[in-house]
């Protein structure tokens, strides 16, 4: 009897896309179109060769199995431009190299730098139309604006240039009407990076177009030093005169222990402070248009503890949740739109992957109504959700938008998985430069002989990653080698968690006036908002420090497993002390 080739494990998911591929490959063959083909064709858009060549250089990231041969599933899947063999290898030769150690000055940095203000990178959008337009031709319409959009970029800029960013229609399509439908626009954005998430074209397009006001909520604020905080409150509030500056914490919403497993013990609690700064901003906008007493009435029970915030005034479920706006059937146009319909006052929360928006809706609910992940593109779609009969959220998937920020720094941002990462190891480099890496995690060169009065060996990312294999354990499994590859996405995920590697950047002018920020007048007030998480989280600093959860989110990602979380949740002793010291360290940088 002849012998075969050895059989291997195969998933049930790895069979569904292996039947998936037959099928649109028996499809292609007999001549069918799909419905994207069927639509490009009847809006006379491009030729089939012009749509191979716009989709091959794209990289589609979160891929799931085909649910009875739909391609729903997919539809929000991440799209960004697929990087090439030269440019990573260049890049993982680089990091084997040792690096040079940054000033303070070089985390100074202005949004001027990263969206360049009047060249291509602009945010695309919506073309016009009108009620008398198919849907067919409405896609079609968006279909070639949007290839459009993207030509015009990629002919204006390198590919090095650029940032990651969604080049999936169908999630700008989410931002579109999130964006329409709202009375209120508020942007998220993470406090160590806040200029890499505001989009000046956003802005303009917001306030200017649309006529909208626009609030900019800096969160985790518990992650840097209160005067780091208040620069950047100043500096947004100098740059763009419209935009309303709000300081929050979704994390002082989460009141929990936390289990050796990783997992949120306890229930979720209302981030009343941030949501009570919130309200006062939305009152001023709203004025007498719409009645916001009950969500008042809310916050001041939840700061009184009075009753649970569980229990009062429960969340009712908008028909819309979960649901496209379909632009046969709802007005989906911002010149005709009617502002607080129906006496309600819609807000839209936008924002890049990873900033904490889900966290924030939590946060002002009190309660979990929306799912949270560190995992880029968690949010399929927007979601609306009541936070009082007369206030409603809508929750907008994360969307990376086009700019000049380095790619290693958009891993550490969150906004591109870290799972995905084909190359880490430029990443730690990049973190390395200006974050003291070695001395935090208290690392010893694996080169470095017992004799220590030889001269000091510099160190590489390549270096970093090896060290942190040996001092965690990680090791291959055929020669148990140290597991470089594991080693540094587990340092990438400390980085992005912040609690024990936080990078954090400054506004223009920050390092000369770090005393003028620290004297301030409102520094105080920051600090009277972070004091809360810092009690919080000194109860359970031990399962805190490098738990997998970032800013208490609660960590859907399947690549972490719990071996991971349980070393990570016994060294976090050794590595930090207390809430202080982690400011110490940062303030050194």
């Amino acid at each position: 009897m002849p012998q075969g080739r050895k059989k291997i494990p195969f998933s049930g998911k790895q069979k569904k896309l292996q039947l998936q591929h037959k099928r649109d490959k028996k499809k292609h063959q007999n001549g069918e179109t799909s419905k994207e083909d069927r639509i490009m064709t009847s809006g006379h858009i491009s030729s089939a060769d012009e749509d191979k060549n716009f989709l091959e250089n794209v990289i589609k990231l979160n891929q799931q199995p085909s649910r009875h041969g739909t391609n729903t599933t997919n539809r929000y899947r991440l799209h960004f431009k697929k990087e090439s063999n030269q440019e990573i290898q260049k890049r993982k030769e680089l990091a084997m190299k040792p690096y040079e150690v940054l000033s303070q000055e070089a985390l100074e940095v202005s949004y001027e730098d990263i969206f360049l203000p009047g060249s291509g990178l602009d945010m695309p959008k919506r073309p016009p139309w009108n009620y008398s337009m198919s849907k067919e031709q409405l896609e079609a319409r968006e279909q070639k604006y949007f290839r459009e959009y993207i030509q015009k970029i990629e002919q204006e800029f390198k590919s090095e240039e650029l940032s990651y960013f969604e080049m999936n229609l169908e999630t700008w399509r989410q931002l579109w009407r999130v964006l329409e439908m709202s009375d209120i626009v508020m942007l998220i954005v993470d406090i160590r990076y806040p200029v890499l998430h505001f989009s000046p074209a956003l802005y303009d397009f917001v306030t200017s177009d649309l006529g909208k006001d626009i609030i900019l909520v800096l969160n985790k604020i518990d992650l840097v030093p209160a005067p780091l905080v208040l620069a950047w409150k100043h500096y947004f509030q100098l740059q763009f005169p419209q935009v309303y500056v709000v300081c929050f914490s979704a994390y002082s919403g989460m009141k929990q222990a936390i289990g050796k497993r990783g997992k949120r013990i306890g229930k979720l609690k209302m981030a009343a402070e941030g949501a009570k700064r919130l309200f006062n901003v939305c009152e001023k906008i709203v004025r007498s248009e719409v009645d916001l007493s009950s969500w008042e009435k809310k916050i001041e029970d939840e700061i009184n503890s009075s009753f649970s915030a569980s229990d009062n005034c429960k969340a009712e479920q908008s028909p819309l949740v979960g649901a496209e706006i379909e632009v046969t059937s709802a007005d989906c146009s911002h010149y005709q739109s009617e502002k607080f319909q129906d006496g309600i006052l819609t807000i839209g929360c936008v924002g890049h992957p990873n900033v904490g928006k889900s966290s924030v809706l939590n946060g002002l609910m009190g309660r979990k109504v929306v799912s949270v992940s560190r995992t880029p593109g968690h949010t399929k779609h927007f979601q609306t959700i009541y936070l009082t009969p007369t206030v409603r959220l809508c929750d907008c998937p994360g969307l990376v938008f086009p700019s000049k920020v380095p790619k290693p720094l958009q891993v550490l941002t969150g906004c591109y998985p870290i799972a995905q990462v084909r190359e880490p190891y430029s990443v730690v480099m990049y973190l390395a430069q200006r974050v003291p890496v070695t001395d935090i995690l208290k690392l010893q060169h694996p080169n470095q002989e017992g004799n220590m009065a030889s001269q000091p060996e510099p160190w590489s990312a390549f270096d970093i990653c090896e060290a942190w294999a040996i001092k965690r354990g990680f090791l291959t499994k055929r020669t148990a080698r140290p597991d470089v590859y594991r080693a540094a996405n587990n340092i990438l995920r400390l980085a992005l968690d912040g609690r024990t590697l936080c990078l954090a950047f400054y506004p223009p002018g920050y390092t000369i006036e770090k005393e003028k920020w620290n004297l301030h007048p409102e520094v105080n007030e920051i600090k009277a908002l972070q004091h809360s998480e810092k009690i919080n989280y000194n109860e359970h600093e031990v399962e805190e420090n490098l738990s997998s959860s970032s800013n208490c989110e609660e960590d859907s990602e399947k690549d972490d497993d719990d071996k991971d979380i349980s070393e990570e949740n016994e060294m976090s002793e050794n590595i930090l002390s207390d809430e202080q010291n982690k400011f110490a360290i940062l303030s050194d940088i």
